[in-house]
C-alpha cells in the first residue's frame, strides 16, 4: 500500500508540472533553503532502450480526405492509392429545373487538389466503376475493391498528368504580413461519363422519386464509384474535393415573349456525410522491416511502424523508493535521402502501448501524457505547434513520468513495449499572451489521426547514446 501510494503522488506531481509547464529541474537555490534535515538528494540515471520495426497491415483512416496514384521510391518501395466513395443527396431530392425535353446534356466526375507528390509531367491514367453493393463502414485501409465492384469494364477512363490538369481556383491560406497573404492553387481533373449514367439518375426522379427519399434510400440506387489508377506511374494526388455534376438546360419565357436557354448544374458531393474508403497498398517494404543495428524505418502511409521497448521494470527497482522528476525521451533520425523526390519525415510521432494502436483511434482519442505522447520539437507540447527539431533530427516526447507511474500500479515487473505511429495532428490556440518583450501562445489537440501522405525517415539506433534514456529522481533525505 505504501508504494502505490507513493506513486500516487508521482502521477499527481506529474500532472501538475504538465499543467503548469513548469521546468522539472530541481535547481540548487531550493536545495539550499531546506532544512537540514530535509535535503533532498537528486538522481540521474541512464537506461537502454530497444527499437524494432513492426509491419503495418493496415491503418484505421475514417477521413474525407483522399489519395489516389501510384509512386515508386528506391528506399520506401511502391505506394498505390485509391478509393471508393457515396455521394450525398438531399432528403426528397429533385433536379432544381426541368431539363428541355427531359433531356440531360452531360455527365462529369471531378477530382480537385491542390498537392501530389513526385513528377506533374508523369502520363496517368484513372479509371472509374461503380460499386454493386453497400459500402460498409469499414475504414482500415486493406479492403478489397472487387468485394465492391465488378472490375471487367470501367465505366469511364481517361488518360491525364497533373500538368495539363488546369488551375481552377486559388485560396488565402496564411497571412504573412498585414497586405501579404500565401495562396493555394486547385487544380481539377475531369472525366467524362458516360450519358446514360445521368439520364438514370434524371428518369429516377421522375419514375421512382422515393430513390431520393433519404440517403439510405439514395446509396441503394447509386452506391457509389472506385476510384484508381490503371496506367502509368510517378505521381499520387492529396484530393481535395471529388464528386460529379450533370449538365442539361431549360427554357423561360422571357419579357419579350421570346425563349431563353439557360445551362445549368445538379452537383452530386462525396462529403463527410457519407462513406469514404481508402485503400492502400504498400509493394516491396520487406527490405524495410529487415532488423539492423543502425536504424530502423518508419513510412506511411500503412507500411511501417516501430516498436520501442522501455525497461520500465529495471527503471521502477532502482527509483522504488523515490520521486521521479523527469523522463524525457529523444528519438533521433538520420537525414532524408539526397534525391528528387525523397520522401520526408512525418511531422509527428504518437507514442502508446502496443495493445492500444487499434482503440485509440477508433475512438478519436488524443494524448493523455498518462499512457499516450506527441511528439514535439523539445518544447512542452502546449507551447508549440511542431512536431520534431529540423536543426537536431528530434522527436521529442516531454516527461513521461506518468507513464512509469501507471506502470508501477499495473505491471512493475515488466517492460513497456510502446509503438512509435506516424500522425497528423490538428491544433488550436488555446490561449496567447504578449507584451513589449516577448509573445507565446498556448495549444492544444483538437485531433490525431493516421498520417496517410507519403513519408519516410530512417530512426536512428546506430550508436548507443541515440537510444539511451535518463531518468532523474529525487528522495528526501531523512
Amino acid at each position: 500500500m505504501k508504494k502505490i501510494q507513493s506513486y500516487l503522488v508521482i502521477l499527481a506531481c506529474s500532472c501538475s508540472i504538465i499543467l503548469c509547464g513548469c521546468n522539472d529541474t530541481i535547481t540548487q537555490v531550493g536545495i539550499s533553503i531546506q532544512p537540514e534535515e530535509d535535503k533532498i538528494t537528486i538522481y540521474s540515471d541512464t537506461f537502454q532502450m530497444t527499437l524494432s520495426p513492426v509491419k503495418a497491415d493496415s491503418i484505421y483512416a475514417k477521413t474525407h480526405n483522399a489519395y489516389l496514384g501510384d509512386i515508386y521510391d528506391p528506399v520506401y518501395g511502391q505506394i498505390k492509392a485509391d478509393y471508393l466513395n457515396q455521394f450525398y443527396c438531399e432528403e426528397n431530392f429533385q433536379f432544381s429545373y426541368t431539363p428541355q425535353d427531359g433531356i440531360i446534356d452531360s455527365v462529369t466526375y471531378y477530382i480537385v487538389f491542390s498537392t501530389w507528390n513526385n513528377d506533374p509531367f508523369n502520363p496517368m491514367q484513372i479509371s472509374i466503376y461503380p460499386v454493386n453493393k453497400s459500402l460498409a463502414k469499414v475504414f482500415y485501409t486493406n479492403i478489397n475493391p472487387e468485394d465492391y465492384c465488378d472490375m471487367s469494364k470501367p465505366l469511364a477512363s481517361k488518360a491525364f498528368s497533373v500538368y495539363n490538369c488546369p488551375i481552377v481556383d486559388s485560396v488565402a491560406v496564411a497571412q504573412i504580413s498585414e497586405t501579404e497573404y500565401s495562396y493555394k492553387y486547385y487544380r481539377q481533373l475531369k472525366v467524362r461519363l458516360p450519358l446514360e449514367f445521368g439520364q438514370r439518375i434524371y428518369d429516377e426522379t421522375i419514375n421512382n422519386p422515393s430513390s431520393f427519399h433519404n440517403q439510405e434510400s439514395f446509396n441503394q440506387f447509386l452506391p457509389g464509384f472506385y476510384i484508381t489508377t490503371d496506367y502509368g506511374s510517378g505521381t499520387l494526388l492529396h484530393v481535395d474535393q471529388k464528386g460529379f455534376y450533370i449538365d442539361y438546360h431549360y427554357t423561360v419565357l422571357s419579357s419579350e415573349e421570346t425563349d431563353s436557354v439557360i445551362p445549368v448544374s445538379q452537383v452530386f458531393l462525396s462529403t463527410k456525410d457519407v462513406i469514404q474508403m481508402n485503400h492502400f497498398q504498400n509493394i516491396g517494404v520487406e527490405p524495410l522491416l529487415n532488423d539492423n543495428d543502425d536504424y530502423v524505418y518508419l513510412q506511411t502511409p500503412a507500411a511501417v511502424f516501430a516498436r520501442l521497448t522501455i525497461p520500465a521494470a529495471d527503471i521502477l527497482k532502482l527509483t522504488e523508493d523515490r520521486i521521479v522528476n523527469n523522463f524525457t525521451l529523444d528519438i533521433r533520425f538520420m537525414p532524408s535521402e539526397d534525391a528528387t523526390y525523397a520522401l520526408s519525415p512525418p511531422p509527428y510521432l504518437l507514442l502508446l502501448p502496443e495493445d492500444s494502436l487499434h482503440s485509440f483511434f477508433e475512438n478519436e482519442y488524443v494524448e493523455d501524457y498518462v499512457t499516450s505522447y506527441i511528439s514535439t520539437d523539445g518544447s512542452h507540447p502546449q507551447v508549440t505547434s511542431a512536431g520534431y527539431n529540423a536543426y537536431s533530427r528530434t522527436y521529442t516526447f516531454y516527461n513521461m513520468s506518468n507513464l512509469l507511474a501507471m506502470q508501477y500500479l499495473t505491471a512493475p515487473d515488466e517492460d513497456l513495449r510502446m509503438i512509435l505511429v506516424p500522425v497528423n495532428r490538428e491544433v488550436r490556440s488555446s490561449s496567447s499572451s504578449s507584451s513589449y518583450y516577448y509573445s507565446s501562445t498556448s495549444y492544444s489537440t483538437s485531433a490525431i489521426s493516421h498520417y496517410l501522405p507519403p513519408s519516410g525517415v530512417k530512426l536512428r539506433k546506430d550508436k548507443e547514446e541515440y537510444l539511451k534514456v535518463v531518468v532523474l529522481s529525487s528522495k528526501y533525505s531523512k
